[in-house]
């Protein structure tokens, strides 16, 4: 791994505020940190140092260091972001910072169902404390356990139980911004704030979404919003003949506008049946829960070939239930591991995907339009076209993987061929992509061009304000610091 050196003397200080255990530069402990989704031989992402620092006061001296020497940084929480470029820098040769040892889950409050966690907290840590103090929740998990509460909520992550969509479950954020100094995000901004995790907004402009997906700040604290535990659990799958998708699609959109599905589907298709298939569940009160299950197969029962499948358990018995699929018990709040056997499945021991999440409306046209533009690119390339739709009430995110063998340099060339030939053709369809590979981001960037790139400006104008030197992040969502557009 070829890496730009960090100044020595920058180093000396990141050890004088850190400790010299939270400072690495070795070549063979940066190689821990690279995007393991990517060819091993490859180098373009490289870091010069990893710090790591282990409380909000340790994060306001690196960000000190930082400016005062002109060093680059690349802030993750986990870095198990894998997919879209791990704990890797957009900019070769920043060093980066992981939050690895910010773990702790402050606190978890019942009565009102929220929790406030540090960005180096798992899921599978948020879920052993919900667990370990006996609290009646649930925790909205993705299909990855391992990665950062934090970290996916800011990259705009899903889970798949009611409190699904993370970015909107998020509560009150505490920020380090680029000149050190920190800022609590809604009720939090009062000295002896009562709520700060359970109302949103506070008085003024709301700043939370300003550091989603973008370098002008660094998450210290996060609160998430929980799901109280449900008398009943009932995970539904339904299935379609396979040219069926837009009946499916055109179905299930009702159900989740009026809210008899409150939680997030996942569609997709069984490449050995072609059949395609929904998957979501319902949470409450049994009886209620027995009325939403009439309403859903009603809902389904005009499909021919339909068929629906339910299982009723109790909403605190996910985790010792018998029998449940890995999405499943996602979708009942149980983290897990389960994904990483598909990448191996389909890439070898040493697989790795990238993954590609464009956006069309909730409508049957739309998905079987997507389908039909990204299928032939992935035939003509060799790869598996099996997309796991994410349903909202009125979109739905295409998760497109493109699987390949690390160790395989030209299936890893064709695999990142395959993502820049898909960027373009669906924004030329406009079709947005939500979330990008960190290699990406500024064709990406480039797509959301309306006004004459009117909102690029603005990202740029709050970033010269927020980070004047430049040193969070450079080039992060396609936002370059002033210093380094020209050469952009």
């Amino acid at each position: 791994m070829t890496a730009v050196p960090v100044p020595d003397r920058a180093v000396d200080a990141f050890v004088e505020a850190l400790g010299r255990d939270a400072v690495l530069v070795a070549e063979d402990e940066l190689r821990e940190f690279r995007d393991p989704y990517t060819f091993s031989g490859w180098d373009e992402h490289a870091a010069s140092a990893v710090v790591l620092p282990s409380s909000v006061e340790e994060v306001q001296a690196v960000v000190r260091i930082a400016n005062d020497f002109g060093v680059p940084l690349w802030t993750f929480s986990r870095g198990r972001n894998y997919g879209y470029g791990g704990a890797s820098p957009r900019l070769s040769g920043s060093v980066l910072v992981g939050l690895l040892r910010m773990n702790r889950v402050l606190e978890v409050n019942e009565e009102l169902a929220y929790a406030l966690v540090e960005p180096g907290v798992s899921f599978f840590d948020l879920c052993e404390a919900v667990r370990a103090g006996g609290h009646k929740l649930l925790v909205s998990v993705p299909v990855l356990g391992w990665g950062s509460v934090v970290g996916n909520t800011l990259e705009h992550g899903w889970g798949y139980t009611p409190t699904g969509d993370h970015a909107s479950s998020q509560c009150g954020l505490e920020v380090v911004l680029g000149n050190g100094d920190v800022v609590r995000t809604g009720m939090g901004a009062m000295a002896a704030s009562r709520t700060w995790q359970t109302y949103r907004r506070s008085f003024g402009p709301s700043a939370d979404g300003l550091f989603m997906q973008s370098n002008l700040g660094i998450v210290t604290k996060m609160g998430v919003w929980l799901t109280p535990e449900p008398e009943c659990y009932l995970p539904c799958r339904v299935t379609v003949p396979g040219d069926d998708l837009a009946p499916l699609v055109d179905a299930l959109r009702p159900l989740l506008l009026e809210r008899t599905v409150q939680n997030v589907p996942l569609v997709m298709q069984d490449p050995a049946s072609g059949r395609w298939g929904a998957r979501f569940a319902l949470y409450g009160h049994e009886r209620v829960v027995d009325a939403q299950l009439a309403i859903v197969e009603r809902a389904f029962s005009g499909l021919v070939g339909a068929e629906v499948v339910a299982r009723k358990l109790p909403g605190g018995g996910v985790a010792e239930a018998d029998g449940l699929d890995p999405l499943e018990q996602v979708m009942g709040g149980v983290p897990g591991l389960a994904a990483l056997e598909v990448v191996k499945l389909l890439g070898g021991e040493h697989g790795g995907q990238l993954d590609f999440s464009p956006v069309t409306p909730l409508t049957g046209r739309d998905a079987v339009a997507m389908c039909d533009l990204l299928r032939p690119f992935y035939e003509q390339a060799g790869f598996l076209f099996g997309p796991g739709i994410i349903v909202t009430p009125r979109s739905l995110v295409f998760t497109s993987h493109i699987t390949f063998d690390t160790q395989d340099e030209e299936r890893a060339r064709a695999a990142f061929d395959l993502y820049a030939q898909l960027a373009d053709a669906t924004g030329r369809a406009g079709y947005g992509l939500y979330r990008t590979h960190l290699g990406f981001m500024d064709l990406v960037a480039e797509q959301y061009g309306w006004g004459d790139g009117a909102l690029r400006r603005f990202n740029e104008a709050v970033k010269d304000a927020l980070d004047p030197n430049g040193v969070l992040s450079p080039g992060k969502q396609g936002i370059w610091p002033r210093s380094m557009r020209g050469a952009r």
